[in-house]
Formats: C-alpha cells, structure tokens, sequence
C-alpha cells in the first residue's frame, strides 16, 4: 500500500491503477474486503482524467500560515464582499471550522451551518438580511447533500458559487467544487470538481477571486505541517484553458502539484506576472484601486473608434447600456467555463453519471444560445445609439 499512496502523491496515476487492479484481484480471489481497494481505485481514476485537464493558470505568490489565519491572508477587496469565519461572524465559539461569505451589498450570506438531520455535518445555506435582522439559514438544493461541505465563496455575477466538500468525488480530503444557481428558486446545477491544480490528494478549502483587482486565492494543506496551509495567489482567466503538447508528462505531474509555482509562469506572460504581483501588493498595503476602475473593457463602435472604458462614450444612453453588456459578457463567459467543465466530466463519465449531468449541460447550452442573442443585440444598440450623437 506505501508505493500505491507514493503513487497518488506522485500523480502517477497509471502506476497507481496498476498496482490497485493487482491488489483488488488478489482480495477478490481471497475472498477479502476491497472497499478501501475499490475507494482507492476512483481516486486513481478521477486523479487520471483529471490530470490532463489540468488548469493553465499563472500563480505569482504563496504564503504558508496556520489554517486559522488562512482568510486574513486573502486581501479580498470590499467591492468583492468578504470571507469570514462564523465564530468572528456570529460572535460565538466554533470548533468546526465554519466559514461564511458575506455580498458586496452587505444582505446575503452563504455560510457552512450544522445540519442535525444529516449527521451534524457542515452543510451550505444562504441567510438574507431583512431590515436589521438576518434570516434563519435555508440549506441550498442541487449540491451533494451527502457529503461535507464548507469554505463558501460566490462571485460578484450571483450565481457561481465555489466551496469545498468532502466525499467519494474528493481526490482527498476537502476538494474545490464551483456550481452555478439554476433558477429563482435558489437551486444550484450539480457541482463540479474543479480539477488539478486548485486541488490536490491532500486537502483544499477555499478558491476566492477578486474580479476587480484581476487576483484569485485558495488555501490547501498539502505538503504542509499539521495545523499549517499555504495559501496561493494566482491571475484568473475569463475562460478555462489546459496545457496542450507543450509540456511533458513529468512537467505536467509537477505543474499540477505545484512543486514550484514559477513553473506555472508563461515565457510570453512576465509582464503581466509582474502587474499582478504590483496589485497584490497594492492590496496588502491597502492601495487596490477600486471598482470604478475596473469598469474597462474593449469594445467596438466602428471602423475608428474602439472604446476601452465609460469615459470614452458621449451618449448617455450608450453608456447605461454598456454596463448592462459588462455584466451580461461578465454572465457569459461564466456560462462557457461552467459548460467546458460539464462537457469534460460528460467525456469521462459513467452511463448514470451521464444521465446526471445531460440535463445541466443542455440548460446550460439553451441560456448560452438566448444570452448571446441578447448581447449582440445590446451591442448593436450601443453602437447605433453612439454613432447616432454628432
């Protein structure tokens, strides 16, 4: 068993399977239990379609600290909402280790909560401030209920959440899933694992990304002293992209284990390594710019003219409306990188897992085709709208 967990730590997960196929038939001839076998088997599986999935981001910084001061290490900026845990939050003790996100607005919050009808385990809820008063907290549907979840986290669109569960679709421990709320009825799509290397066969607790400063956060143990984490900055992408023939599979193993975080590094992209770096930086010394500042975007009028930010409009109209195609583009790129990551699982999935997962992509596909209607239809009112001012 010590070379199949070297293995696993290893991300050599063929070798692992080879070793677990060896051994299972060996119980199963002797007639001996094979769950744990069986349970080791998955991992090795989910660790192998995983692997070549893994995602190309850039991470430019990491700090180890104890597990209890992980969230002051995240300099999420206010415009974002915040991180809290719930013993600072509601003013009492807790051994759980709950943790809560609060909205920018200051009215909602989405907390890890006891859930006594399923164990005591931690489960997700969302509470609402009504007048000065919180709401009761009302368990969120459509995530595992069956598993432990924790470590909340939801983007400035509303709708993806991001959070840590642990369960049979862990690679180990606590791993990072995002889903996306399905409807007005406060509903989320099934999850999915997030994959290599925002996870890892150790545990991982909490992806944060702050939209406005362009810098995204999560806090894992692995290689870390007991009570110890390390917590990892790295520069979100508006859309999901994997590592191609441009890398080895030895590099790949290390990449996606985060031997060294210099390694995730473009030779194309130090420039923007280094303005990232100057952010985060900005951040901890409490000099983020702030949401007005990150309103820019790139966008077409004519042949002449592209506008970069609100300023650059002269039509009132116009530039209502292109708040309103930030947030809807914002909606659609979110969408697509849900999608991309459905489409993947489906790839690799059971015949049962399969007919889970159809219903969420086709839902996802059909508000992707009438979201992209509506935002070339505001494009084209945007443009007619500030051409027409002389």
């Amino acid at each position: 068993m010590e070379q199949v967990r070297q293995a696993l730590h290893d991300y050599d997960f063929d070798r692992a399977d080879n070793l677990l196929t060896k051994e299972l038939a060996a119980l199963k001839k002797k007639k001996q239990a094979t769950a744990e076998i069986e349970s080791l088997l998955h991992t090795a599986w989910q660790g192998r379609s995983k692997l070549h999935a893994t995602e190309r981001i850039a991470v430019i910084d990491s700090i180890v600290c104890d597990k209890e001061a992980a969230l002051q290490a995240i300099k999420l900026s206010r415009d974002n909402g915040r991180v809290d845990s719930y013993a600072s939050t509601y003013h009492t003790a807790d051994t759980l280790g709950a943790t809560i996100y609060e909205n920018e607005l200051a009215n909602k919050r989405y907390l890890a909560v006891t859930d006594k009808e399923n164990g005591g385990r931690l489960m997700l809820a969302v509470s609402d401030k009504i007048g000065e008063q919180w709401s009761e907290p009302k368990m969120l549907s459509g995530l595992n209920d069956d598993v432990c979840q924790n470590y909340p986290f939801l983007m400035s669109d509303g709708l993806t959440l991001y959070y840590a569960a642990q369960g049979p679709e862990s690679l180990g421990g606590y791993d990072i899933f995002v889903s996306r709320a399905d409807g007005e009825d406060g509903s989320f799509l099934a999850p999915e694992n997030v994959g290599f290397p925002f996870n890892s066969t150790a545990n991982d607790y909490l992806l944060v990304i702050d939209e406005f400063n362009q810098l995204g956060w999560f806090v894992t143990d692995r290689r870390q002293a007991e009570g110890k984490v390390c917590v990892y900055t790295f520069i979100p992408k508006p859309t999901r992209e994997v590592y191609g023939d441009d890398v080895t599979e030895d590099e790949l193993r290390a990449i996606a284990r985060l031997d060294d975080f210099k390694s995730t590094w473009a030779a194309d992209d130090q420039e923007n390594i280094l303005a990232a770096q100057q952010r985060l930086a900005d951040l901890r010394s409490g000099k983020g710019p702030s949401k007005v500042a990150q309103t820019d975007f790139s966008f077409v009028i004519d042949d002449k003219r592209t506008y970069i930010k609100l300023d650059d409009f002269r039509s009132t109209e116009a530039r209502k409306k292109m708040l309103q195609w930030v947030e809807l583009n914002k909606n659609v790129q979110t969408d697509a990188t849900m999608l991309e990551r459905l489409r993947d699982s489906f790839a690799d999935a059971s015949q049962a897992q399969r007919q889970q997962l159809r219903p969420a992509i086709l839902k996802l596909e059909n508000n992707q085709e009438s979201m992209s209607r509506k935002l070339h239809q505001l494009a084209k009112e945007i443009r007619n709208s500030e051409i027409s001012q002389k």
